[in-house]
Parts: C-alpha cells; sequence; structure tokens
C-alpha cells in the first residue's frame, strides 16, 4: 500500500564484539532500522532470538550481541510490536517471538514512509502514527538524500528536512549528524561569502554519493519487503 502526497521539488546499534569488522561504505545508514527488520523476520513466522540474531547478520556485516538484541526484543514487547512464548527445546527454555497486530500495523506504515521517501513524496500518515518512530535514526540518510540533489546552506537543509518525510528533526540532531557525516568523509562544509556574511554549503564528497547510492539500495528493499529474499 502506497499513503503519499507528492511534494514538488522536496526530494539500532549493532555488535559491539567486534570492532574491527568494517561494513561496506552506506551500510551503517541503516544500523537504526533493526526493529522494523526484526518485524519482517517475524511476518514470516515465529522465531528464537538466536535466530534473529543469525538472519540480521548478513545485512550488517557481523552478528548483534545478546546484550544488543534482547534489550531492543524487550523494548518491542515493552511497545506491544511482539510477544514471547517460552517453550523447552531439548531440556532448555527457549523464547520464541511472534509480531503481534499493531507490530504489523507499525511495519506497514514504516515500509509506507520508506517507500515514500525514496520516490521523493512525503507519507500521509500522523507523525505519531505507529511505526514512524522507528525511522527516527535516518537523519544521515535524509540528509544525504537532499544534498544529493543539490548543495544547500545549512538553513536551507534544515528548512528541507522539516518537510521531508514528513516529520521534523530537531535542531539538536540536524548539526551533530552533519558533523558525523563530515567526519566520515560523506559531506563537506565550504565557506562561502554573500556580501559581508559567511555562510557553509554542504555538498556530497564522492564517497558520500557512493554510500547515498548503497543505502537507497537497502532501505528501497527494506521498504518492498525483498531484504530477505
Amino acid at each position: 500500500m502506497k499513503r503519499c502526497d507528492f511534494l514538488p521539488g522536496k526530494s539500532e546499534s549493532t555488535d559491539r564484539s567486534n570492532e574491527n569488522a568494517i561494513p561496506e561504505v552506506g551500510h551503517e545508514l541503516i544500523s537504526g532500522l533493526t526493529q522494523l527488520l526484526v518485524l519482517l523476520i517475524l511476518k514470516k513466522g515465529p522465531q528464537h532470538g538466536y535466530e534473529l540474531a543469525s538472519m540480521l547478520e548478513p545485512i550488517y556485516g557481523r552478528r548483534l550481541s545478546p546484550g544488543t538484541i534482547y534489550p531492543l526484543l524487550q523494548r518491542m514487547q515493552t511497545k506491544e510490536y511482539i510477544q514471547s512464548k517460552s517453550t523447552m527445546v531439548s531440556g532448555r527454555k527457549r523464547k520464541t517471538y511472534v509480531a503481534t497486530r499493531l507490530g504489523r500495523i507499525a511495519m506497514e506504515n514504516a515500509q509506507d514512509s520508506l517507500n515514500c521517501i525514496v520516490v521523493n513524496k512525503a507519507p500521509d500518515l500522523d507523525a505519531d502514527a505507529p511505526g514512524l518512530e522507528l525511522l527516527k535514526s535516518l537523519a544521515q540518510f535524509r540528509i544525504l538524500l537532499i544534498l544529493n540533489k543539490s548543495p544547500l546552506h545549512g538553513y536551507e537543509l534544515v528548512e528541507k528536512l522539516d518537510n521531508y518525510f514528513g516529520q521534523k528533526i530537531a535542531l539538536g540532531t540536524i548539526y551533530p549528524s552533519l558533523h558525523r557525516l563530515v567526519e566520515k568523509g560523506y559531506i563537506e562544509g565550504k565557506s562561502k561569502w554573500e556580501g559581508d556574511r559567511e555562510r557553509k554549503v554542504y555538498e556530497l564528497t564522492e564517497t558520500g554519493k557512493n554510500a547515498t547510492k548503497i543505502a537507497l539500495v537497502e532501505i528501497t528493499r527494506i521498504a518492498e519487503d525483498t531484504i530477505f529474499n
């Protein structure tokens, strides 16, 4: 389902047990979508925590540690997106997770919004709709996607982000995100003078263009539910 209105001209953490693992450029931009990915897996049927971690490993290039996956699953249970059931397997107690009706709604809302992003549209969804909070980690990707169209001053970028994706991004998130993108070499800020005023213009580097392209492919696969095919 696609619930989008066209807008002209608008375009959790991973396993820390292997800090030396270096994922492909751009893949870290989707690392905050783990809860949505879990819902996509559970859409296919119940899974144990170990099985979930195994299915997520190829996406992140590393295995989620128990200290990451189980607190994340607990948060999803608290939001009533998933339920768990304990069973005995070979004399051991194992917990199986399933998606709830609310979880499936959240998953569909998040996918609708991602579909809208990749085709430069804004979703026709309330800002507090279930599932949209799963996408809050996409600030860096949203910045790259906008700068992929043209370089922008910081203020112009803020204006675009205020409307893009149908949600505001707090200034306290935007500028730290810009700083991290500069540190990663994805964007660069160039000072330009307008009269007697100096303004910084941000634009993508070649590495940033490549990262945006890779992340866009992965996010499209998540939106279209082909990421685990």
